[in-house]
């Protein structure tokens, strides 16, 4: 019986092994990590061992406004528990992460970044939500730094002249930072092994992308010029210029001299596309791409309609296409510029067999316009694996008018017999 007892009361989980216990001090927020020292003198540096460390609104809660709309708490605790955990950490380091928002208190990054390339850091994340945009410490640049997955926000980003490379970084993400024109052709060439960039809200001028190992791009950010000059591998791409759309007429032609022209020149392995700009220029097919996405556009603008056109003849194998229709106020669907019908036939007599292997296409927020009749009655009629058209209506769309758009749909010729149209 009393074995039994002494059994029962026992610290099972003391007993687990160092590596089940080290996984479940990781899921704990620090402060809770920090409490287990409370438990046993076994449990009391356990802690100050973790591969992880991550500072978040869960360490800092979000400071509270005093009576006269300040911040009663200007962060200083904060830092300095912040460099205490860090000091009294023992042993590796895989993951930092620094991302309490709101946090007004600039932390001295040259010191902490200094710190963390001395604990071979292999994922690191400082995420800013304040005006200040702290560059970071030449450190963080130290070929003894092995990172793998960097990831910021907040803050200026720019390359020393000595740079030698981060030789295993794998993964890129920046969002909100400062970086200098040339931060592609002087950074990318340098990480011999990344493979998945994201850049959303970023500033810079040109963007050069020069990487053999590249395979997944996410460029959301104010676009001027963008170039893949050598990227073998990319097969994954979102383009999307966030700068306020103009609707200037001149501004959505095809220009042979555009900057544009080289955009998908060294593409070889594009697979998934979603594109979100307005000037576009094939200079080859592309035969691997088979997922087109195109978030928003002016269908009834010819300009427009021949960007979808160009992208649709050039990709010979796509098997989903995906488009967001995208009416301006200014140029209401009643002043329709050109024929998309017009369009698609003259490129359907050149004898270029472009949805052979289209088997979806979804359109989002369906206003019932004649062009978007005409892009249905072309896909019907040339594409023979077609299994399903799927049609959002736009909600402010009157049910007289949806269903006859609806019955004038449901007639057109079907060169597939599986071909489907669901209008929802």
């Amino acid at each position: 019986m009393t074995t039994r007892l002494r059994e029962s009361t026992a610290d099972r989980i003391s007993n687990l092994p160092d590596g089940a216990i080290e996984r479940i001090l990781v899921f704990l927020p620090i402060k809770d990590a920090a409490k287990t020292s409370l438990l046993s003198r076994y449990w009391r540096h356990r802690w100050r061992s973790i591969p992880q460390l991550v500072f978040d609104d869960r360490f800092a809660p979000l400071p509270e406004e005093d009576g006269r709309g300040d911040i009663a708490d200007d962060g200083k605790d904060v830092v300095l528990k912040i460099y205490e955990v860090l000091l009294t950490h023992d042993g590796l380091l895989n993951k930092f992460e620094l991302s309490i928002p709101e946090f007004r208190r600039q932390i001295p990054l040259d010191l902490l970044i200094l710190h963390l390339s001395r604990k071979a850091v292999q994922e690191l994340a400082l995420l800013f939500e304040d005006d200040n945009y702290p560059k970071l410490h030449s450190s963080l640049f130290s070929p003894a730094f092995p990172l793998k997955r960097l990831k910021l926000k907040g803050c200026e980003f720019e390359v020393p002249s000595g740079f030698a490379g981060f030789n295993k970084l794998t993964l890129l993400e920046l969002e909100d930072v400062v970086l200098p024109d040339d931060f592609y052709q002087n950074f990318l060439p340098f990480c011999p092994l990344l493979e998945e960039l994201r850049v959303i809200g970023c500033t810079g001028e040109e963007h050069v992308f020069v990487s053999p190992s590249l395979k997944m791009l996410l460029f959301h950010s104010c676009l001027s010029k963008i170039c893949f000059k050598y990227t073998p591998l990319l097969s994954v791409v979102s383009v999307l210029d966030t700068d306020e759309y103009t609707y200037d007429e001149e501004d959505y032609f095809l220009d042979s001299n555009s900057d544009m022209v080289g955009l998908f020149a060294s593409l070889p392995a594009l697979q998934h596309l979603n594109l979100g700009i307005e000037l576009l220029l094939l200079p080859k097919p592309l035969h691997n791409l088979r997922f087109l996405e195109v978030p928003r556009i002016l269908l009834h603008r010819l300009p427009q309609a021949r960007v979808l056109v160009c992208l649709i003849m050039s990709a010979p194998n796509l098997k989903r296409l995906t488009i967001r229709l995208d009416v301006s106020n200014e140029h209401p669907p009643s002043k329709v510029i050109g024929s998309l019908q017009k369009l698609l036939e003259a490129e359907d007599q050149l004898g270029v067999c472009c949805l052979q292997h289209l088997e979806e296409v979804n359109i989002h927020d369906s206003r019932g316009m004649q062009v978007e009749l005409d892009l249905v009655r072309f896909v019907l009629a040339t594409a023979p694996v077609l299994r399903r058209i799927n049609i959002q209506r736009k909600e402010k769309l009157s049910s007289k008018k949806a269903l006859k758009f609806l019955n004038e749909m449901i007639v057109y010729k079907r060169i597939s017999k599986e071909a489907e149209i669901k209008y929802v």
